[in-house]
């Protein structure tokens, strides 16, 4: 007996795509529009998402929610929804790499300020 299922059962994964998102999210929004986006794409349960019908089998498994909440922390877009990066204004994937983390900092460092900042510390594992 094969561990894998017949083809004829396998499901193709549905990919969500900008019109599935919640149009919210497809404009800069502010701090309370994602947060009214997390909230109003809470499902406690399995079943469809109230706010977009999304099928879900956990409240995780929104889309309009896993973005939200990403933009929200500023943390990267979960790798299924990286496609979206290029739709969502502030959304980014996990792919920046250190040089990319120097150059938005030397960028921000620059910025006039009411005080002087102090210096930066190198990143971990950096001489």
């Amino acid at each position: 007996m094969s561990a894998r299922p017949a083809p004829e059962w396998t499901v193709p994964e549905r990919v969500a795509q900008p019109e599935d998102l919640d149009p919210r999210l497809l404009r800069p929004t502010g701090r309370t529009d994602r947060l009214q986006v997390v909230v109003e794409h809470y499902v406690p349960g399995a079943g469809r998402c109230p706010g977009c019908g999304w099928p879900v089998g956990r409240r995780e498994e929104c889309p309009s929610r896993q973005v939200a909440v990403c933009l929200l922390d500023g943390r990267p877009l979960p790798v299924r929804l990286a496609h979206l990066a290029e739709v969502i204004p502030g959304a980014r994937t996990g792919r920046e790499s250190a040089a990319d983390r120097d150059e938005q900092r030397r960028v921000e460092d620059g910025l006039p300020g009411l005080f002087a900042a102090p210096v930066r510390a190198p990143e971990r594992g950096q001489p």
